[in-house]
């Protein structure tokens, strides 16, 4: 497994009426409990998740979807294939996915989030953006793993947001945010992204991270389920570098690349 490392201190949050136009990262309150339920509930059953294989077992749906005359629309795409350049672990090759429920673009939770990170960057419409809900599910087998598989990371994107949904008998997951790989440089020090909270950030500036996790009681179902969006999308459907994000990944070795093995290949 890859080496997730641990820091403490809180970070600050940033309120909706706050100026974020040169902020590379903050968090903000967004969804309530009945929101963040409806969310969940409007994705569908979660499909599986090949590559978790290698790190916390998790389920995931995904979509990718565009903004036009303020009305959101799902484009029909059931994979993406993240350059290597970005994820030197799962990188470079097509990851087939459920998607997401038709509900999902008719739940007002869901365009509040999408919303949210269309307004916060001035997004332009007619431009894919790929959502991704995914559930994590820790046991105390897996306690102490990483929930990527990849550390610090850029996902190859220039804007993001990931919303927590749940937590559910859980400690731990922290996120963070960093200018370096190595962690040494924190924008948002390890934090817990609650229910219902949003971080958004500069993917093509800055690293982030999420910590592993522990079941708070080893005899009930632990989980934590995300929704994260991503924008641009064009690339996760070619393959192809973005231009705008050169920030790089670390190297892991040749035995760990999911390309590598040939089972995994489309």
């Amino acid at each position: 497994m890859l080496n997730c490392s641990a820091m403490t201190t809180e970070p600050k949050s940033i309120t909706p009426n706050q100026t974020i136009k040169n902020t590379l990262a903050f968090t903000m309150p967004l969804l309530n409990e009945a929101q963040a339920a409806e969310l969940i509930l409007s994705c569908g059953q979660l499909g599986s998740d090949p590559s978790s294989n290698y790190f916390t077992p998790r389920t995931k749906n995904i979509a990718y979807v565009i903004c036009f005359k303020g009305q959101w629309f799902q484009i029909r795409a059931n994979y993406f294939l993240q350059p290597e350049q970005y994820n030197d672990f799962s990188g470079g090759y097509k990851r087939y996915y459920q998607e997401l429920s038709e509900n999902f673009l008719a739940s007002n939770a869901t365009k509040k989030v999408l919303n949210t990170l269309k307004s916060t960057y001035n997004l332009p419409d007619n431009e894919p953006i790929l959502v991704q809900v995914q559930k994590s599910h820790i046991t105390i087998d897996n306690a102490g793993q990483c929930l990527t598989g990849q550390g610090i990371h850029s996902d190859g994107a220039e804007r993001a947001i990931l919303v927590c949904l749940e937590r559910n008998n859980i400690r731990g997951a922290k996120n963070a945010v960093y200018l370096d790989l190595e962690g040494e440089k924190p924008v948002l020090n390890p934090f817990i992204l609650k229910q219902g909270e949003g971080m958004l950030w500069h993917d093509n500036e800055v690293f982030h991270h999420v910590e592993p996790a522990q079941p708070l009681h080893d005899n009930q179902e632990s989980s934590r389920t995300v929704l994260i969006a991503h924008y641009p999308a064009t690339h996760y459907l070619t393959g192809t570098v973005n231009p705008n994000n050169r920030l790089g990944t670390r190297m892991v070795e040749e035995s760990k690349r999911l390309r590598a093995k040939p089972r995994q290949r489309s």
